[in-house]
């Protein structure tokens, strides 16, 4: 009965490893449960056989612990692997409520510095432009499990453009001979759309340059060639968070 539970447990936890051998990395302590059980599961069985020896009463309660004990240790590496999970899944989601708590912190601070620069008639500067762009197009994060943003941020971005404090062709350089000027539309698609056109594009990057285009963003210019080639193409939407233009 011994050398039986020996091999059941052992085919259990060689099943825990081929079910995931393909897991891309073992936690320490995991691979700790895994050897563990195998070297407990044989010092146990030896152990059983040795009791075959002992007196009767010595030998049946030996026994019984045994075969109890081997097959319990068979589930010590699942066990582990479903504490380690139920940690991490607590701490993903510590961690998402944290980041949560603090993007509608600073999506108040935005909507009240909105109303009260529009009330006071003071435009932002091109960078303070370019980084509220920016945070327009990382409102969504439903990729982390939380909220998507985007519809209440993006309704910021049109009211702070109503408002004529954001200037889609607000100037982030003076221009000069040599070097032509830059607006926040062409800041923002070099940073954000280029390095990934045409192949992956982040749709909510799309969507923030499409806003700028809308409200009379000025692409006239030479450097602004490749946003109006971009724009010529049919859009393609991707699987996830990505969109692709042909």
């Amino acid at each position: 009965l011994p050398l039986v539970a020996a091999v059941a447990s052992l085919v259990n936890v060689a099943s825990f490893w081929l079910e995931n051998l393909l897991r891309e990395s073992w936690a320490p302590l995991l691979d700790l449960a895994w050897y563990g059980s195998i070297a407990t599961v044989l010092i146990l069985a030896v152990i059983a056989i040795l009791a075959a020896r002992w007196r009767p009463v010595a030998r049946r309660v030996t026994l019984a612990v045994a075969v109890v004990l081997i097959l319990a240790v068979g589930f010590v590496p699942r066990a582990v692997d479903l504490q380690l999970q139920m940690s991490a899944t607590a701490s993903d989601q510590a961690a998402g409520a944290d980041t949560e708590m603090q993007f509608q912190s600073d999506l108040l601070d935005r909507s009240d510095d909105v109303d009260q620069r529009i009330t006071a008639k003071m435009p932002y500067a091109a960078a303070e432009t370019l980084d509220f762009l920016e945070f327009a197009a990382d409102a969504d994060l439903s990729y982390r499990s939380l909220p998507d943003h985007t519809p209440e941020v993006f309704a910021l971005v049109e009211q702070a453009i109503a408002g004529g404090i954001l200037d889609p062709n607000a100037l982030m350089t003076t221009p000069t001979a040599d070097s032509p000027a830059e607006t926040v539309t062409l800041a923002f698609y070099d940073k954000r759309i280029r390095p990934g056109s045409p192949s992956a594009i982040k749709k909510h990057d799309w969507d923030v340059l499409e806003i700028l285009v809308a409200h009379r963003a000025d692409l006239s210019s030479p450097a602004a060639a490749p946003v109006r080639a971009d724009l010529a193409r049919t859009v393609i939407l991707g699987p996830g968070r990505f969109l692709s233009l042909k």
